[in-house]
This record gives C-alpha cells, structure tokens and sequence, in this order.
C-alpha cells in the first residue's frame, strides 16, 4: 500500500465532485491509503467561513473516509528542515517564504508519514523536496 497525503486543491475538488478527483480515488481504492492534515482542514474551513458557510460537522463528514493527521511537534522539526535551506540558499524572498508557509508544513506532515502530496500545485512541494504528484 501506498500513502497519499490530499491537499487542500484535492479537497475542494472533492467536495465539487470533480470527476479528476472521483478517478484517482477509483483507480487507487485498493492500493493506497489516503491522508490529510489539520492544517488542510483549516483551509478548507477559512473558504467555507468566507462563503458564509462553515460548518465544522459538514466538514468532519465530509472528510471521514480520510485519515486526518494532526500537526505535531515532530511535523515542526521536519518543516524546518524543508525550509531552511530556502532561507540558506537565498534564492526566495520573504513573500514567497509566506506563500510557501502552509505548504512547508503540509509538506512536513507528508515526509513524516512518508506519502506523496496529491495536488495540483505540485511544483511548490516538489521545490520542497517532497514527493508530489497531480491528479
């Protein structure tokens, strides 16, 4: 078995019933086993609460065929060591450091459970070092 880590893109998608979404999800049931973090159910969150429509049980319901892994502290020392070295190289700026903020510890979460990010911003994560692919 593998293990993807869904993004916050892969979410939403879901939510709107992609048929993207629906295929991957068809051609990996048997084979993968499929994960999300805390921090992409905050995000997925703030767009409901921005469209007048948060509702954390709709949420949680949702979402309850997916493992949800909590940010912990051990995701933090993974983070770090993802986004240090952008701040070492000096290639980034500090507002792509801020864009990248969320996805450094979605990116952290994935290394730790050592899955592959599903999203369709695959090129931030792959900058990361982490595996990604698109769907």
């Amino acid at each position: 078995m593998t293990t993807k880590l869904l993004d916050t893109t892969f979410l939403i998608h879901y939510w709107a019933g992609r048929d993207a979404v629906a295929d991957y999800l068809a051609e990996r049931e048997e084979t993968a086993t499929f994960l999300t973090s805390t921090i992409n159910l905050k995000e997925i969150a703030v767009g409901r609460r921005l469209q007048g429509e948060l509702d954390p049980a709709e949420i949680r319901a949702t979402f309850d065929w997916v493992e949800v892994v909590p940010f912990r502290s051990e995701h933090a020392v993974v983070a770090a060591d993802l986004e240090a070295p952008l701040h070492e190289d000096g290639s980034t700026n500090r507002a792509e450091l801020n864009s990248l903020a969320g996805d450094v510890l979605v990116a952290a979460v994935a290394e730790a459970a050592d899955a592959t990010v599903v999203t369709k911003n695959t090129t931030d994560f792959e900058r990361l070092g982490v595996d990604a692919e698109a769907y």
